[in-house]
Protein backbone atom coordinates (compact mmCIF):
# COMPACT_ATOMS: atom_id res chain seq x y z
CA UNK A 1 0.00 0.00 0.00
CA UNK A 2 1.30 3.28 -1.15
CA UNK A 3 2.51 5.55 2.02
CA UNK A 4 2.34 9.60 1.48
CA UNK A 5 5.08 11.65 1.38
CA UNK A 6 4.72 13.92 3.34
CA UNK A 7 4.77 15.64 7.22
CA UNK A 8 1.16 17.44 7.75
CA UNK A 9 0.30 17.87 11.43
CA UNK A 10 2.40 18.55 14.61
CA UNK A 11 1.80 19.82 17.43
CA UNK A 12 3.39 22.98 19.58
CA UNK A 13 2.86 22.94 23.34
CA UNK A 14 5.21 25.06 24.21
CA UNK A 15 3.99 29.01 25.17
CA UNK A 16 5.96 32.14 23.57
CA UNK A 17 8.04 32.56 26.44
CA UNK A 18 9.03 28.47 26.49
CA UNK A 19 9.89 29.17 22.83
CA UNK A 20 11.81 32.20 23.23
CA UNK A 21 14.34 30.67 25.66
CA UNK A 22 14.65 27.60 23.53
CA UNK A 23 15.75 29.03 20.48
CA UNK A 24 17.40 32.31 22.29
CA UNK A 25 15.28 35.28 20.82
CA UNK A 26 15.09 38.46 22.72
CA UNK A 27 13.53 41.92 21.93
CA UNK A 28 10.20 42.84 20.91
CA UNK A 29 9.28 40.44 18.29
CA UNK A 30 8.31 38.36 21.59
CA UNK A 31 6.20 40.83 23.33
CA UNK A 32 3.79 42.04 20.10
CA UNK A 33 3.23 38.00 19.65
CA UNK A 34 0.02 36.25 20.50
CA UNK A 35 0.26 32.54 20.56
CA UNK A 36 -1.16 29.51 22.10
CA UNK A 37 -0.90 25.86 22.40
CA UNK A 38 -1.88 23.99 19.52
CA UNK A 39 -2.36 20.20 19.45
CA UNK A 40 -3.32 19.98 16.16
CA UNK A 41 -1.51 22.20 13.50
CA UNK A 42 -2.05 21.91 10.27
CA UNK A 43 -0.91 23.64 6.99
CA UNK A 44 -2.60 27.41 6.01
CA UNK A 45 -2.56 27.71 9.46
CA UNK A 46 -0.17 30.30 11.16
CA UNK A 47 2.24 29.07 13.17
CA UNK A 48 5.53 30.69 14.99
CA UNK A 49 8.97 30.60 12.84
CA UNK A 50 12.54 31.71 14.37
CA UNK A 51 14.20 33.44 11.44
CA UNK A 52 17.30 36.17 11.69
CA UNK A 53 16.84 39.72 11.16
CA UNK A 54 18.91 42.11 9.30
CA UNK A 55 21.87 41.79 11.98
CA UNK A 56 22.08 38.22 12.20
CA UNK A 57 19.86 37.47 15.46
CA UNK A 58 16.98 34.84 16.01
CA UNK A 59 13.45 36.82 15.80
CA UNK A 60 10.04 35.05 16.08
CA UNK A 61 7.20 35.80 14.23
CA UNK A 62 3.50 34.18 12.62
CA UNK A 63 3.92 32.90 9.07
CA UNK A 64 1.46 30.74 7.23
CA UNK A 65 2.18 27.00 7.03
CA UNK A 66 2.38 26.71 2.87
CA UNK A 67 4.79 28.56 0.93
CA UNK A 68 4.17 31.22 -1.50
CA UNK A 69 7.10 31.89 -3.41
CA UNK A 70 8.33 35.53 -3.83
CA UNK A 71 7.43 35.53 -7.70
CA UNK A 72 3.84 34.08 -7.32
CA UNK A 73 0.98 36.06 -9.35
CA UNK A 74 -2.22 35.93 -7.89
CA UNK A 75 -4.04 34.77 -4.71
CA UNK A 76 -4.58 30.93 -5.68
CA UNK A 77 -1.75 29.68 -3.91
CA UNK A 78 0.12 26.65 -4.54
CA UNK A 79 -1.61 23.55 -2.61
CA UNK A 80 1.30 21.02 -1.47
CA UNK A 81 4.43 23.87 -0.44
CA UNK A 82 3.75 22.39 3.19
CA UNK A 83 6.84 20.09 2.43
CA UNK A 84 10.26 20.32 0.51
CA UNK A 85 11.86 17.18 -0.21
CA UNK A 86 15.43 17.67 1.00
CA UNK A 87 16.71 15.57 -2.18
CA UNK A 88 17.81 18.61 -4.85
CA UNK A 89 16.36 21.32 -3.35
CA UNK A 90 19.47 23.45 -3.78
CA UNK A 91 18.65 23.18 -7.86
CA UNK A 92 15.09 23.36 -7.63
CA UNK A 93 13.30 27.02 -8.54
CA UNK A 94 10.68 26.68 -5.84
CA UNK A 95 12.98 26.38 -3.00
CA UNK A 96 16.29 28.33 -4.32
CA UNK A 97 16.12 31.13 -3.37
CA UNK A 98 15.28 31.00 0.14
CA UNK A 99 17.46 28.12 0.78
CA UNK A 100 20.21 30.56 -0.20
CA UNK A 101 18.84 33.64 2.14
CA UNK A 102 15.43 32.77 3.79
CA UNK A 103 16.06 29.60 5.91
CA UNK A 104 13.99 29.34 9.41
CA UNK A 105 13.46 27.35 12.45
CA UNK A 106 9.88 25.62 13.12
CA UNK A 107 9.49 24.98 16.24
CA UNK A 108 7.77 21.80 17.55
CA UNK A 109 6.80 19.56 20.60
CA UNK A 110 5.87 16.50 18.22
CA UNK A 111 4.84 15.46 15.17
CA UNK A 112 2.04 13.03 13.79
CA UNK A 113 2.06 10.22 11.14
CA UNK A 114 -0.62 7.94 10.21
CA UNK A 115 0.70 3.93 9.23
CA UNK A 116 -0.54 3.01 6.33
CA UNK A 117 -2.08 -0.45 6.88
CA UNK A 118 -5.59 -0.17 5.22
CA UNK A 119 -7.34 1.86 3.29
CA UNK A 120 -8.60 4.03 5.97
CA UNK A 121 -8.61 4.09 9.38
CA UNK A 122 -5.14 4.00 9.87
CA UNK A 123 -3.40 4.34 13.29
CA UNK A 124 -2.03 7.36 14.40
CA UNK A 125 1.30 7.82 15.69
CA UNK A 126 2.79 10.69 17.91
CA UNK A 127 6.64 11.04 17.46
CA UNK A 128 8.76 13.18 20.06
CA UNK A 129 12.33 13.70 20.67
CA UNK A 130 14.54 13.48 23.51
CA UNK A 131 11.68 12.38 25.52
CA UNK A 132 9.12 15.18 25.10
CA UNK A 133 11.33 18.40 24.62
CA UNK A 134 11.00 21.68 22.80
CA UNK A 135 12.64 20.99 19.19
CA UNK A 136 12.83 22.73 15.48
CA UNK A 137 11.96 21.33 11.84
CA UNK A 138 14.54 22.84 9.18
CA UNK A 139 11.99 25.10 7.19
CA UNK A 140 12.35 27.65 4.48
CA UNK A 141 10.21 31.01 4.28
CA UNK A 142 9.43 33.41 1.79
CA UNK A 143 7.76 36.97 1.66
CA UNK A 144 5.01 38.05 -0.81
CA UNK A 145 3.14 41.10 -1.44
CA UNK A 146 0.36 40.86 -2.42
CA UNK A 147 -0.26 43.26 -5.85
CA UNK A 148 -3.99 44.30 -4.86
CA UNK A 149 -3.13 46.12 -1.56
CA UNK A 150 0.41 45.64 -1.76
CA UNK A 151 0.62 43.74 1.73
CA UNK A 152 3.00 41.49 2.63
CA UNK A 153 2.59 37.79 3.77
CA UNK A 154 5.01 36.14 5.07
CA UNK A 155 4.91 31.81 4.90
CA UNK A 156 7.17 28.65 5.03
CA UNK A 157 7.42 25.35 4.36
CA UNK A 158 8.81 22.13 6.72
CA UNK A 159 11.71 20.32 4.30
CA UNK A 160 11.63 16.53 4.30
CA UNK A 161 13.97 13.63 4.18
CA UNK A 162 14.58 9.92 4.37
CA UNK A 163 13.21 8.03 7.43
CA UNK A 164 15.65 6.80 10.29
CA UNK A 165 15.48 3.47 11.35
CA UNK A 166 12.33 4.17 13.61
CA UNK A 167 10.26 5.96 10.96
CA UNK A 168 10.47 3.69 8.55
CA UNK A 169 8.40 1.52 10.46
CA UNK A 170 5.68 4.19 10.10
CA UNK A 171 6.66 6.04 7.09
CA UNK A 172 8.96 6.54 4.00
CA UNK A 173 9.67 10.21 4.71
CA UNK A 174 10.62 12.24 8.05
CA UNK A 175 10.65 16.30 9.01
CA UNK A 176 14.68 17.27 8.87
CA UNK A 177 15.04 17.92 12.69
CA UNK A 178 18.03 20.32 13.63
CA UNK A 179 19.67 19.93 16.97
CA UNK A 180 20.04 23.09 19.26
CA UNK A 181 24.27 22.91 18.19
CA UNK A 182 23.05 23.47 14.49
CA UNK A 183 20.37 26.32 14.52
CA UNK A 184 22.79 29.47 14.36
CA UNK A 185 24.46 27.70 11.23
CA UNK A 186 20.85 26.72 9.91
CA UNK A 187 19.89 30.56 10.21
CA UNK A 188 22.73 31.99 8.93
CA UNK A 189 26.06 31.95 6.89
CA UNK A 190 26.73 32.39 3.40
CA UNK A 191 27.03 28.15 2.39
CA UNK A 192 23.79 26.72 2.44
CA UNK A 193 24.32 23.98 5.39
CA UNK A 194 22.98 20.95 2.82
CA UNK A 195 24.45 18.65 4.90
CA UNK A 196 22.16 19.66 7.79
CA UNK A 197 19.26 17.77 6.04
CA UNK A 198 19.87 14.38 7.29
CA UNK A 199 17.57 11.48 8.95
CA UNK A 200 17.74 12.69 12.74
CA UNK A 201 19.29 9.92 15.45
CA UNK A 202 16.62 6.98 15.88
CA UNK A 203 17.61 6.78 19.41
CA UNK A 204 16.82 9.98 20.45
CA UNK A 205 13.10 9.83 19.28
CA UNK A 206 10.13 7.61 20.44
CA UNK A 207 6.98 6.66 18.75
CA UNK A 208 3.68 6.56 20.33
CA UNK A 209 0.28 4.99 18.83
CA UNK A 210 -2.86 8.00 19.98
CA UNK A 211 -4.82 6.80 17.85
CA UNK A 212 -5.44 2.94 16.73
CA UNK A 213 -7.34 3.48 14.09
CA UNK A 214 -9.83 0.37 12.46
CA UNK A 215 -8.37 -2.89 13.06
CA UNK A 216 -6.52 -4.57 10.08
CA UNK A 217 -6.55 -8.57 9.74
CA UNK A 218 -3.12 -10.21 10.11
CA UNK A 219 -3.14 -11.00 6.19
CA UNK A 220 -3.12 -7.08 5.88
CA UNK A 221 0.00 -5.98 8.37
CA UNK A 222 1.93 -8.85 7.03
CA UNK A 223 1.05 -7.14 3.81
CA UNK A 224 2.27 -4.02 4.64
CA UNK A 225 5.37 -4.83 6.66
CA UNK A 226 6.87 -6.98 2.84
CA UNK A 227 6.43 -3.23 1.31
Amino acid sequence: MEKIAMCGRYRRKSDKQQIAEAFHVKGPSIDSLMLTPNDDIRPTTFQPIIRADEEGAPLIELARWGFVPFWQKGDKFPPTTFNARAEGIEKAPMWRHSLEAKRCLVPADSFFEWKHIAKKGNPKYEFLVGGGIPFAFAGLWSGWTNPADKTELHSFTIITTDPNSLLEQYHNRMPAILKPSEYARWLSGDRVPIDLLRPFDAEAMTATCVDPGTAVTAKEASLFDSL
